[in-house]
C-alpha cells in the first residue's frame, strides 16, 4: 500500500472514529435531556439547581477586572464607573456576586444554562411533530 493511500486511509479511519464519538455523544445527551425534562424529574432538577448553587469563582479584585477588560478593549479605557455599571446589572442577574471583589456564580450559570438547554430542546422537538405533521397533511395520500 502506497503512503499516500495509507494516509488518506488513516485521516478517514480517524474522522470516522470521531464522527461515530459525536454520534454517541449526541444520543447521550439525548437520552440526558430526555430524562431530565420527564415531568416526573421535577424533584430532581430541584435537588440539581441546589447542588449547583454553591459552585462559585475565586473573588478578583475590581482593578484587576478593569485591567483585563482594557486589554481586550485596546481602543480606550474603559472607567471605574462602566465595570461598576455593569457589574451591578451582572449581579442583579445573579451571574456574579461582589463581596471581596467580583466572583461568578458558576453554579447560578451552569443551571440556567441547563434550564435554557432544555427549553430549547422541548421547543425543537415540538417544531419536528409540527414539521411531521404537516408533512403528513400535504403528503397525498396513496
Amino acid at each position: 500500500m502506497s503512503k499516500k493511500v495509507f494516509l488518506k486511509r488513516s485521516v478517514y479511519c480517524r474522522q470516522s472514529s470521531t464522527l461515530q464519538g459525536h454520534i454517541k455523544l449526541k444520543a447521550e445527551l439525548n437520552r440526558t435531556f430526555a430524562k431530565l425534562m420527564n415531568p416526573r424529574m421535577n424533584a430532581g432538577l430541584v435537588m440539581l439547581h441546589t447542588l449547583l448553587a454553591p459552585l462559585k469563582g475565586k473573588p478578583i479584585e475590581p482593578g484587576d477586572v478593569r485591567q483585563a477588560v482594557d486589554d481586550i478593549v485596546k481602543e480606550r479605557e474603559v472607567s471605574k464607573q462602566s465595570i461598576t455599571n455593569v457589574a451591578r446589572r451582572l449581579e442583579e442577574s445573579n451571574i456574579i456576586e461582589r463581596t471581596k471583589g467580583y466572583s461568578v456564580n458558576y453554579g447560578y450559570l451552569i443551571s440556567m444554562l441547563l434550564h435554557t438547554m432544555m427549553e430549547l430542546t422541548k421547543r425543537m422537538n415540538d417544531l419536528e411533530d409540527e414539521i411531521l405533521s404537516l408533512k403528513d397533511q400535504l403528503s397525498p395520500s396513496a
